[in-house]
C-alpha cells in the first residue's frame, strides 16, 4: 500500500499560502517603499531634537553633535553615519550610513540617536511622521 505525501487539496491550500506571501511582499515594495530622495536625518540628544538636516541637499561635512562634542556625525552622498564617538563598544560607529525613511541608529551611552525620516509633500503643514525613539 503506498502513502500519498498530500492530497490535492492540500497542494491547493499550500500553493494558495505561497501566493499570498508572494502578493503581500510585492504589494509592500510597490506601495510602502519610500525613497531617499526626500529624506531628512533627525539628530537627537537626551530624546530632545538638537538638528535636523535635509541630507540630499547637505554639503559633505564632519561634525560633533550639539551638546555632546564626544560624539562625531558625517554626512556624505545623501547619507549620515556616525563618525566616532567617545563609548566603549562603538556598536553606533557599526551601524554604516543611514539614509532611507525608517533606518535609525543610536549611541546608547552617549545618549544620542539618529532616526531618517520622510519629508512630507510641499502642501503639508505637519512635520516628520515621528520624532521620539
Amino acid at each position: 500500500m503506498i502513502r500519498r505525501f498530500a492530497r490535492k487539496r492540500d497542494i491547493f491550500i499550500i500553493v494558495g499560502i505561497i501566493a499570498a506571501a508572494a502578493i503581500f511582499m510585492l504589494g509592500k515594495t510597490l506601495f510602502f517603499s519610500q525613497s531617499s530622495s526626500a529624506a531628512e536625518a533627525v539628530i537627537y540628544y537626551d530624546s530632545q531634537i538638537v538638528e535636523t538636516i535635509a541630507l540630499q541637499s547637505a554639503p559633505d561635512k564632519t561634525f560633533p553633535v550639539p551638546g555632546q562634542p564626544g560624539v562625531v556625525l558625517q554626512v556624505k552622498d545623501g547619507a549620515i553615519r556616525f563618525y566616532s564617538s567617545t563609548c566603549r563598544d562603538k556598536i553606533c560607529v557599526n551601524a554604516g550610513f543611514l539614509s532611507k525613511p525608517g533606518q535609525m541608529a543610536a549611541c546608547l551611552p552617549n545618549r544620542v540617536a539618529v532616526e531618517i525620516v520622510a519629508v512630507k509633500g510641499a502642501g503639508s503643514s505637519d512635520g516628520p511622521d515621528t520624532y521620539a525613539f
